[in-house]
């Protein structure tokens, strides 16, 4: 049992380690904020595993020094969890330095420890008691205790508790301003990440209350909580991995024309006021403007073709035509009945059909096409553009090849 559950503590770092990596691979290639979050959980996930099973295996004690850090990174997990989804659920997330108030108990822990390290590394370890002595409750009854293990472990309830309120605060701010129309990855990602946080929350809580940083990990218990982290780190992986910044809110803009139309005749037929137009009641964006405007957003997507920048913001089209962000993205919000994201998420897949269907791209795969026309994510990528065309990337390509070979 012992050999079994070694390996699989050992299997847990090696796996989140190797999320991380994939993750960190991602974060280059689209510079989404939710990639590199997800990337750091699992990260701090694999150290934390691989520092608990360097104590509950009793390796040298060269490497026993490092487990300490264990408490460290534990107090990591629960903030970099919530902001992954934060980023998720925040339309245009960015990470800001206020952020890092997430991370001050993993600071305090860090300075409160530094002084262990540095006395056990120049071999003045007599020193410890006296150090330390605050945070031993040697008067307690029983076992001697670390006041410090007391520490940690309250300061991660207090985690999980304020981090749970505003974790379904945020999902009741999410679905409220989402309204009722989910489309099939909306469905998956809210269903699949409240079952997967709730199991989370258990095993935190089956760890806190369990003494496995105190028994040999030999016990069918440690093997049953092992294999249940391993299962759950996969299951957040595919969260991690799947979605990307603005992906939940293009993939519910993508179906916003339809529900937007019957809204507004429902609207008229009550004489109830327009909410778009109350939104931009103050602004002023005049109608001729507005002609002005569209006309050259429709010039610049057809000359410039600037969606094929995966990187463009809308301050950069803006720059483009000569006016701010707060009048363009009016006119797009009006005009079109979508976010800027949408927009361009559109002209992008339009592109991909055009390029399906040049002789000279024959030879490109899907995801080259796509790429080729501003495309940074393939779940964004395959979402749009079955919104777009009704039907899967693939599907529409072997279709067209198909009416070529008939000719």
């Amino acid at each position: 049992m012992e050999v079994l559950n070694h390996s699989l503590w050992l299997m847990l770092g090696y796996q989140s380690l190797g999320f991380f990596f994939y993750s960190l691979y991602l974060y280059f290639q689209d510079k989404s904020a939710s990639r590199l979050l997800f990337g750091f959980f699992m990260l701090s996930f694999g150290i934390a595993s691989f520092l608990v099973h360097i104590h509950l295996f009793k390796h040298s004690a060269t490497l026993f020094v490092l487990f300490p850090l264990a408490f460290c990174f534990g107090l990591t997990l629960i903030p970099l969890f919530y902001l992954h989804h934060k980023s998720l659920l925040s339309k245009d997330f960015q990470l800001k330095s206020i952020d890092l108030k997430h991370f001050v108990p993993f600071i305090v822990m860090l300075l409160l420890l530094t002084p262990f390290w540095v006395l056990i590394t120049t071999n003045h370890a007599e020193y410890l008691d006296s150090v330390y002595g605050l945070f031993l409750l040697k008067g307690m009854p029983g076992r001697q205790t670390w006041l410090i293990e007391i520490i940690v472990k309250s300061a991660i309830v207090l985690q999980l508790s304020i981090y749970l309120y505003y974790g379904i605060k945020l999902h009741v701010n999410f679905r409220t301003q989402i309204r009722t129309e989910l489309c099939n990855d909306l469905r998956v990602y809210i269903s699949g990440i409240q079952i997967f946080a709730l199991s989370f929350i258990i095993l935190m809580a089956l760890l806190l209350s369990h003494r496995f940083m105190h028994v040999s990990g030999d016990s069918l218990s440690s093997t049953l909580f092992i294999s249940s982290l391993l299962v759950l780190n996969i299951g957040l992986s595919y969260f991690g991995i799947r979605f990307d910044d603005n992906y939940l809110y293009d993939c519910y803009t993508n179906t916003l024309p339809s529900i937007q139309s019957e809204e507004h005749s429902v609207k008229k037929k009550k004489n109830e006021p327009d909410t778009e137009n109350k939104k931009y009641k103050a602004s002023c964006l005049c109608k001729d403007l507005k002609e002005e405007l569209l006309a050259g957003l429709l010039l610049l997507m057809k000359e410039k073709e600037p969606f094929v920048n995966s990187k463009i913001r809308i301050d950069d089209v803006a720059d483009m035509m000569g006016t701010n962000t707060k009048y363009l993205s009016q006119l797009i919000n009006e005009h079109f009945g979508k976010n800027f994201h949408a927009f361009l998420n559109d002209y992008r897949c339009a592109k991909v059909i055009e390029l399906f269907h040049d002789p000279a791209y024959d030879d490109y795969s899907i995801e080259g096409i796509a790429e080729t026309c501003g495309f940074n994510s393939r779940s964004t990528f395959v979402t749009s553009f079955k919104r777009f065309s009704g039907k899967l990337p693939s599907v529409y390509r072997s279709a067209i090849n198909g009416k070529v070979n008939k000719k």
